[in-house]
């Protein structure tokens, strides 16, 4: 699942908190208005004059366009490692992961652990955090360019607890 699917799973409050959470780095602001201007085709002064709840749309919609991947990628990113550094940390140290608290520590392509490790994992996620916010962290970073677990999506797509609910009506 890439970002812009997990964020059509997402509720309209739980992607704007995302929103929020990402904001806090400085640069994503510029960012989701630079992508809602270009993939929504809005001119910068027609942008600023509409209300709040309806640039929060824009924004919404830009981040579940595909066009958009890349950003809705970068602003989901940015909010977990905004908000849930330690749930990350504990996913990266239990599947034996080089990282410096939920930052990664290699480059390029991120190699699968064992199976016993990664089921180890996933459910020490599952048993310390809630299932909606695990399953969303797991969504993520299987949708990361440099990650091809086959028994991560395996897992995304049969366990009951992680599998993304569609909450977009709500």
């Amino acid at each position: 699942m890439k970002a812009h699917e997990i964020f059509r799973a997402l509720s309209s409050a739980e992607l704007d908190q995302i929103v929020l959470d990402a904001c806090q780095d400085d640069e994503i602001p510029d960012k989701i208005a630079g992508g809602v201007l270009t993939y929504q085709r809005i001119p910068l002064t027609r942008f600023e004059r509409l209300p709040d709840d309806t640039r929060r749309a824009y924004v919404r919609r830009t981040l579940r366009d595909k066009r958009g991947a890349d950003l809705s990628l970068y602003v989901l990113s940015a909010a977990l490692v905004q908000k849930k550094p330690a749930m990350i940390s504990d996913f990266l140290e239990a599947v034996g992961l080089p990282h410096d608290g939920p930052s990664l520590s290699i480059e390029g392509e991120i190699p699968e652990p064992e199976a016993e490790k990664l089921t180890a994992a996933i459910d020490g996620l599952l048993a310390g955090y809630p299932p909606r916010e695990v399953s969303i962290y797991l969504h993520a970073f299987g949708s990361q360019p440099d990650v091809h677990w086959a028994r991560l999506d395996e897992r995304l797509k049969t366990d009951p607890a992680l599998v993304l609910e569609d909450l977009s009506a709500t």
